[in-house]
């Protein structure tokens, strides 16, 4: 389905696009001892949650506007 806003077309998320962006959104929540503990060993586990958070906003802006990072 296609819709037109001021000569941008807006395409809506299939159902399976919807399915892998929750999907994607649980990974990025999931915690990861194993990759935090790197981070500790790095001292960066403030930056990695700060790359954490903006991925979150980025997936959960797709989620709220319904459409899709690229066409399939």
């Amino acid at each position: 389905m296609i819709i037109q806003e001021h000569h941008n077309a807006k395409c809506l998320m299939t159902d399976k696009q919807k399915a892998a962006l929750g999907l994607m959104i649980e990974s990025v929540l999931k915690p990861d001892n194993r990759l935090r503990s790197c981070a500790h060993n790095q001292e960066c586990y403030n930056e990695l949650m700060d790359w954490r958070q903006k991925m979150l906003d980025l997936l959960q802006n797709y989620e709220n506007d319904g459409t899709p990072t690229q066409s399939s």
